[in-house]
């Protein structure tokens, strides 16, 4: 999920080409904006015949609608960036140079999709890649009681960001956590085998 101009809409990285999710980007400008609007439009028409020729594909490889699945999969799909680059110019200008932008750093390797850590997604929060701390926790094996969740974002403030009333951590912070869920679990193995030698 990138958040952008207050947008949030989900983007995936696949063979040097960037898809978006059309319909979450058309989301904060109402029903008269939806992707099916646009798609009818003779521009896009016009365009996305000309990319089929231009690729040797059919319409269906560069726009398609996707159902349930992860957060932020379902909608109406591009598999091609310059189409989200038009759409985005339909939608509105201002937005239009902030995903123009997205897709440059993108491509430039300024900016890189993230994926997921141990099955907990990212939100990306001013560039920056951030993790829902108690997603995290339950992810690792950690528990999520709030006198041990403060505790850490007390001694590493600079690996937390509260965003949407919740908190949310850097990668950095995910492996740390990670390697103390697997710290924690060795001790007791020990402590359990040293049980086992006494009986």
């Amino acid at each position: 999920m990138v958040v952008l101009n207050d947008h949030r809409f989900a983007v995936e990285e696949k063979n040097g080409n960037i898809s978006f999710n059309l319909s979450q980007m058309a989301k904060p400008y109402g029903r008269v904006k939806r992707p099916g609007s646009w798609l009818r439009t003779e521009e896009s028409e016009t365009y996305i015949n000309a990319l089929t020729k231009a690729h040797n594909c059919a319409s269906t490889d560069l726009v398609q609608v996707r159902h349930g699945g992860r957060l932020g999969e379902a909608g109406t799909w591009t598999t091609d960036y310059k189409i989200a680059v038009r759409f985005a110019q339909w939608l509105d200008v201002n937005f239009a140079i902030a995903v123009d932008d997205l897709v440059y750093k993108l491509l430039t390797k300024q900016a890189a999709v993230i994926e997921p850590f141990m099955g907990v997604w990212p939100l990306v929060i001013n560039g920056k890649p951030m993790y829902y701390y108690r997603d995290v926790l339950k992810a690792v094996g950690l528990s999520t009681i709030s006198g041990s969740v403060y505790k850490r974002i007390k001694r590493f403030p600079e690996q937390f960001s509260k965003n949407y009333h919740r908190q949310f951590c850097t990668l950095e912070m995910c492996h740390f956590l990670k390697g103390e869920a697997e710290q924690m679990k060795r001790a007791l193995q020990l402590k359990s085998n040293q049980l086992n030698l006494s009986l």
